[in-house]
């Protein structure tokens, strides 16, 4: 199953149709195309510069030139083409980061496709007897590109266009008519028909690789009753604040959480109604915090918030505020309403500490707050 926006996707709906990125997943998807971006234009840059040459010289001799000016007006049109694949190639090396990438490699797509277009206008304005020869070309060159297309139809929508535009505005303007055999002309619009095809298969193959990379990484850093981050993704979150506050001369809390009795709500009721109460936890931790605020599963009936930027008092506050969420109203299970409480232990990072001995002083504190009563929260010494 998959997981999408918070609803499971069956595999086999995923592989037929286009699921949508989800909005916490946008951003990565777009720093993936990126990537996408840059990787398809080296390989493009290395390909156009290494056959570019060499159909040069196998046009000049195949075709030949009647002129001079022939032989300037053919390098003149393989000439941006190439120096767009030369400064891809140089921002690649240099390893230049940005958006770039994906403008560049839609402007090298198109000048590729523009240069045959451009080639094919000129033959056939001139009714030269290498026509189909260069439409072959054009057929080539127009499925080659599509393989190169990072959003699809999209992309080829400009790649495809606007040279078929221009090429009929220029035909139009010279009064140009079918050739003797306008057969093979057919071959163009069949070669977009199937650019289209790839185009769209490509792209739909690398949202599904995108989905299920950041499902396997959601899976992998969250708790699967509760849908919260898991011990792992805190850990990792607790390691970024322990180095922002040393570096900037801040503190933080860490709260360690614990039911009240829950070993009795899966005795009595069963651990059905167990992951119920689990569930209804976890959503009601998420309402009561602040935006800035984590919380994670720890383990078992035991959970970890973060608080940023905290004092004492603040800490002791959010403590609170999240253990009369708990406590009021009571949760409704398949059981019946249940009273359910947590007790709290908070402790502040001072300087000198680890994370390991921050939770170990919530952890004491939390073990008081279990001595005194439950259903309450207890600051660590010092």
């Amino acid at each position: 199953m998959w997981v999408v926006q918070n609803y499971p996707v069956p595999e086999k709906v995923m592989m037929r149709k286009r699921v949508p990125i989800p909005a916490e997943w946008r951003v990565n998807f777009l720093l993936n195309q990126y990537s996408l971006s840059r990787r398809l234009g080296y390989l493009l840059s290395c390909v156009v510069l290494v056959l570019l040459p060499v159909f040069t010289i196998f046009d000049a001799t195949l075709v030949g030139y009647s002129n001079e000016e022939s032989v300037w007006k053919h390098i003149v049109l393989r000439l941006p083409t190439a120096i767009l694949a030369i400064i891809f190639l140089v921002l690649y090396h240099n390893k230049t980061q940005g958006y770039w990438a994906y403008p560049l490699l839609l402007a090298l797509n198109l000048s590729l496709v523009g240069m045959v277009a451009a080639m094919f206008a000129l033959h056939y304005t001139e009714q030269g007897g290498h026509l189909l020869y260069i439409t072959q070309g054009l057929t080539l060159a127009i499925i080659a590109v599509a393989t190169a297309t990072v959003y699809g139809v999209r992309d080829l929508a400009i790649i495809y266009g606007l040279p078929f535009l221009a090429v009929v505005a220029l035909l139009a303007y010279t009064g140009s008519t079918l050739p003797d055999n306008p057969i093979h002309l057919i071959f163009i619009p069949a070669a977009m028909g199937i650019g289209a095809v790839i185009a769209t298969m490509l792209h739909q193959e690398h949202q599904r690789t995108f989905m299920a990379s950041q499902q396997l990484e959601y899976n992998a850093l969250t708790d699967a009753l509760t849908g919260l981050p898991n011990r792992r993704s805190m850990q990792t979150q607790l390691q970024a604040e322990w180095s922002h506050a040393k570096r900037n001369e801040q503190c933080f809390a860490v709260l360690m959480a614990d039911l009240d009795r829950f070993k009795a709500v899966n005795d009595q009721h069963g651990h059905e109604v167990g992951d119920e109460v689990l569930t209804i936890l976890a959503s009601r931790f998420t309402t009561s915090l602040r935006g800035g605020d984590r919380v994670a599963r720890w383990g078992g009936e035991e959970f970890l918030l973060l608080i940023p930027n905290a004092t004492p008092e603040s800490a002791l506050a959010v403590a609170e505020k999240v253990r009369r969420s708990v406590a009021e109203p009571a949760f409704a299970t398949s059981a019946g309403s249940l009273a359910i409480t947590l007790s709290l232990g908070v402790a502040l990072y001072r300087e000198v500490e680890s994370i390991d001995e921050v939770i170990s002083r919530a952890d004491k504190a939390l073990y008081r707050a279990k001595l005194e009563g439950r259903n309450r929260a207890v600051l660590a010494d010092g």
